[in-house]
């Protein structure tokens, strides 16, 4: 519709922008020698650097550098954002560590159908991405609190078919406040109620229905791999840009070989795709716990996005996956 025009036509100005402050975005993020900037990398790469300087700092750096007319300014303001985002990553995944170690202490799958994870030190402004992080592992709505002397500041997150923002009402006695919409939540929280807080919403989400807390994805379109090829990533492309009611299509391969697994940057799991004579780089963020599975399997189906990859000045075919499990 009108949105994904004025979209597409935004990225083509952006890309050719004149603002010093969105041109020294662009350079410092690496997206400024791209022969395309994709919604993607603007959700992914842009948005996040102005976001972080808001969750760390002051949100007023992000605006100064949008508003200014220096060159100089602009490009000491672009590195300043470059470094906040920095901070920011390295803070959340020290977050995320520590709620996985409380997940593997106290979390029981069979028992616990939503989850409320407090923690002292906790950045307030990480913990809306850490509990987005908890869900995507555990699929269970998530209440991640970082606590403070006086207040505890409540990020939450939920799962397709659970209305978040009716469970934080029907829980409010506990909240000093709180605000929403049925998949995000916000709130306030005495330390002293997070307690009762917790047995409450546990209460609230104990009637969530089995198939809920089952994760699942919708495949557009299976084909073989020889298929997921440049002439069909052209043709997917006609239909960006991408984003939250229009997603990138989701392939599906049944049966591929997966050769030499491995995990990059520790988190990540990277490895070749092949099924006959084709061959295709697949990498899944978030997903080198997966190594060891994959491993142990002669093949794989796989789910995925196909997209391009640029390193080193080369641009080739990768497959983003997105799910993988031994061939059936």
């Amino acid at each position: 519709g009108e949105n994904r025009a004025l979209v597409r036509w935004g990225l083509k100005v952006l890309q050719q922008t004149r603002n010093p402050g969105l041109a020294a975005l662009l350079h410092s993020s690496g997206l400024s020698d791209k022969a395309e900037i994709t919604a993607g990398q603007v959700g992914y790469i842009l948005a996040p650097r102005l976001n972080a300087v808001g969750r760390m700092g002051e949100a007023q750096r992000g605006v100064q550098l949008l508003l200014t007319d220096d060159e100089g300014e602009a490009a000491r303001i672009a590195a300043v954002l470059e470094e906040e985002n920095r901070w920011r990553r390295e803070v959340d995944q020290q977050t995320l560590r520590e709620a996985m170690k409380m997940l593997e202490r106290d979390f029981d799958p069979a028992r616990d159908r939503g989850v409320v994870l407090a923690g002292e030190g906790w950045h307030p402004g990480v913990i809306g991405i850490v509990a987005s992080r908890v869900v995507e592992r555990i699929h269970r709505p998530t209440v991640m609190i970082a606590l403070g002397a006086e207040e505890g500041k409540g990020s939450a997150r939920s799962i397709h078919g659970f209305d978040l923002y009716r469970a934080m009402l029907d829980c409010s006695e506990h909240l000093t406040r709180f605000g929403g919409h049925p998949m995000a939540a916000g709130c306030s929280i005495a330390p002293d109620r997070v307690e009762a807080f917790r047995a409450a919403f546990a209460a609230r989400t104990a009637s969530i229905p089995d198939e809920l807390l089952t994760p699942s994805l919708r495949i557009d379109v299976e084909m073989s791999l020889a298929e997921a090829n440049e002439e069909m990533h052209r043709l997917l492309r006609h239909a960006a840009p991408f984003g939250m009611k229009n997603p990138t299509p989701l392939i599906g391969v049944r049966n591929a070989r997966a050769g030499s697994p491995r995990r990059v940057g520790s988190q990540h799991l990277k490895m070749t795709l092949s099924q006959g004579f084709t061959r295709l780089e697949a990498i899944g963020f978030g997903m080198g716990d997966r190594l060891t599975e994959i491993e142990q399997t002669a093949g794989v189906d796989v789910a995925f996005r196909l997209e391009e990859n640029h390193w080193n000045g080369r641009t080739s075919l990768q497959a983003r996956l997105m799910d993988l499990r031994p061939a059936e």
